[in-house]
């Protein structure tokens, strides 16, 4: 599987995404683009790892992590994959606190074959081989911060490449970057305003229940101890020592 065909590939793209730019001018990038970009990013494969942050116009955010399961060897005879992808990412906040896509709970997981998003690099696959089945994993929740960053934490051995999408549409925006182990992206600022007090229809839901239980729990109580003392009443009149001759 190869995510990124060097050179005609890559500055097709950019001709595509700016039309004014010089041919030459374009060529330089792309030369320039082939001598910095990591060398199996370039030339291979399935240790790309593709991450697109969808941001919305309120307070949630998407990201989707798509992996090539069966041709990455950082993957391949891993027992959960999608824990591996999870603990190999991380949120980085302004305050310096992170955590990593595995403390966000359990990611929804989709099987497909091809990658039908835009994406800011043409992606391929090898025409002489089967079309391989991906894996995407998405996180969805509520930050509490902005702007935000994501970080491939030293030790991962993939290549990310990493892009964001504006609300209300599926092209990738300007900035897309290509982040190695120890990298971190630059800012991403969300465009709704924060407000973690906003609790969404499942916490509505928990705390309903929650509380419609202490109610009902006390109500029975309440019912509990009155036919007690009704009961000791009764039996206080109803006794011989009060029985009138």
């Amino acid at each position: 599987m190869e995510y990124f065909r060097a050179g005609a590939a890559l500055e097709r793209e950019m001709n595509r995404s700016r039309p004014c730019v010089g041919a030459g001018l374009v060529s330089l990038i792309v030369a320039a683009l082939l001598i910095f970009l990591p060398q199996r990013v370039v030339a291979h494969s399935a240790d790309v790892l593709l991450a697109r942050l969808r941001l919305q116009d309120g307070p949630e955010v998407t990201l989707q992590v798509t992996a090539d399961v069966q041709g990455n060897p950082w993957l391949r005879h891993a027992p959960n994959p999608v824990e591996v992808l999870g603990a190999g990412l991380r949120i980085v906040l302004p305050s310096g606190r992170s955590f990593s896509l595995s403390e966000l709970g359990k990611p929804k997981i989709t099987l497909h074959q091809g990658f039908e998003p835009p994406s800011p690099v043409a992606i391929t696959f090898d025409p002489g081989e089967a079309i391989p089945e991906l894996l995407t994993a998405t996180w969805i929740w509520r930050p509490s911060e902005s702007p935000l960053r994501l970080e491939v934490p030293l030790g991962n051995p993939n290549s990310v490449l990493f892009w964001k999408t504006a609300p209300g549409t599926e092209e990738p925006s300007l900035g897309w970057q290509v982040l190695v182990s120890g990298d971190q992206s630059r800012e991403v600022s969300l465009p709704a305003p924060l407000s973690p007090l906003h609790w969404n229809w499942m916490a509505y839901t928990a705390v309903t229940v929650a509380g419609g239980g202490l109610l009902l729990q006390g109500a029975l109580l309440f019912l509990r101890a009155r036919r007690h003392f009704a009961r000791s009443a009764q039996s206080q009149a109803t006794s011989p020592d009060r029985i009138e001759s």
